[in-house]
């Protein structure tokens, strides 16, 4: 054999949806300053290292809520064998990155999924809260 399989852990998925405009204005987030955003981001949180990928993306909202478009990332993540680390630890670091970076990059709100729950995080910028 050739190669050499590793521990067998439980997994879970983390993405999050980052809107490429600040706040809902027309001014576009480089993929410069996202990368140097991340980076800056992820040193913010106490022994947490990113490692995941980010994919050019649209938001779209349509019906009786009304309707907007936005140009955005999907950030995807997990716990997976090379990096393994207890589940709410790894929430726990996922949720303040992504507070960081949706802060740093002057986002109101941003969605984060796991793959068993969901939730809203606003930021100091959000100017219609939905969150009380």
């Amino acid at each position: 054999m050739d190669f050499k399989t590793g521990l067998n852990i439980p997994t879970l998925e983390a993405s999050a949806i980052l809107g490429l405009r600040v706040g809902y204005t027309n001014k576009q987030i480089s993929t410069e300053e996202l990368r140097k955003a991340v980076k800056n981001s992820a040193s913010k949180v106490e022994n947490y290292t990113f490692s995941g990928t980010f994919t050019q993306t649209h938001i779209m909202v349509a019906g009786k809520g009304g309707e907007y478009e936005e140009p955005a990332v999907s950030i995807n993540t997990s716990i997976y064998p090379r990096f393994p680390e207890e589940v709410a630890r790894f929430k726990n670091n996922f949720i303040q990155f992504i507070g960081h970076l949706a802060t740093a990059l002057k986002q109101e709100r941003v969605a984060i999924r796991f793959s068993d729950e969901s939730l809203m995080l606003e930021t100091e910028y959000c100017t219609k809260p939905d969150l009380k």
